[in-house]
């Protein structure tokens, strides 16, 4: 895939995810699967205008978590054929580890991690909170054909009382094997995109380091979600591996962002290279 193209297919993955997660309890509409799974990347969506100023945040990145904590216990992984393993730890968080990409990270507890075509994936299907939450059953039938190649993991906040205004809360792990580009780079072709979206906002840009010391590239978009009745807050962070790019997607209602944040810092800061 060109790049031309990759840029067009990358937005797809928040476009579908913005839809799912706009979804009103109670109004389950019928599950269809994705009829391009091509579509499913990291989000790509700069703008060109010319009144966004750009916000260098140095502290953007909190300090929340290390990797693995020794006290807790950690069972033996089970490696995929797409080459990531997902365990549930005693305290229930979930250690996600890309062998493919030479990373690991740790999802928090009160989140659903799913690997799309695993086993936790299809055990999602019979779980009561996806029984009592349609929403949740039509997003898991929406990302069935998504790329396990580029889509390695999504995780949905499946806790009581966060998912304000019928939005529901999910951080992605997307994988661009052997996309070498600079950070620098990443940035651009952000802010050389149209607006995807209505009422779009670019709001920021930075590159703060994470605890370990990795630096990173944040950018921070709004825009109208489906209906018009909310407003989704958009946080990408982009890392450069020896491997390619690996981004963490963050989506939430903007009133109720800063109430989950925490979450998706501390997975941010949970991130670290696998040893060689």
């Amino acid at each position: 895939m060109n790049k031309n193209n990759l840029y067009l297919s990358l937005s797809g993955l928040v476009m579908l995810m913005t839809i799912l997660a706009c979804v009103i309890p109670g109004q389950a509409t019928q599950p269809a699967p994705v009829t391009n799974p091509d579509s499913i990347g990291t989000f790509i969506a700069g703008t060109a205008q010319a009144s966004v100023e750009q916000t260098v945040q140095a502290s953007l990145v909190t300090p929340t978590s290390t990797l693995v904590s020794a006290e807790i216990f950690t069972p033996t992984p089970k490696i995929s054929m797409a080459g990531t393993s997902l365990v549930i730890r005693e305290d229930q968080s979930a250690l996600f580890t890309d062998h493919t990409a030479g990373i690991q990270l740790i999802i928090p507890a009160g989140w659903m991690p799913i690997r799309v075509n695993e086993e936790e994936y299809y055990n999602a299907f019979s779980l009561d909170v996806t029984l009592k939450n349609p929403d949740i059953l039509d997003h898991l039938t929406a990302i069935q054909d998504a790329s396990v190649e580029k889509f390695r993991l999504n995780a949905l906040d499946i806790r009581d009382g966060h998912n304000p205004g019928g939005v529901r809360s999910n951080i992605d792990v997307i994988f661009q094997p052997g996309d070498l580009r600079s950070l620098e780079k990443w940035e651009q072709a952000e802010r050389n995109r149209k607006p995807p979206f209505k009422n779009f906002k670019f709001i920021s840009s930075s590159y703060p380091t994470t605890t370990n010391g990795t630096r990173v590239l944040v950018i921070e978009q709004s825009w109208t979600g489906a209906g018009g009745k909310n407003t989704i807050y958009y946080r990408g962070v982009f890392f450069s591996l020896p491997s390619g790019t690996i981004v963490l997607d963050f989506l939430a209602n903007l009133d109720f962002k800063d109430t989950i944040l925490p979450d998706f810092e501390q997975v941010v800061n949970s991130l670290a290279l696998l040893a060689p």
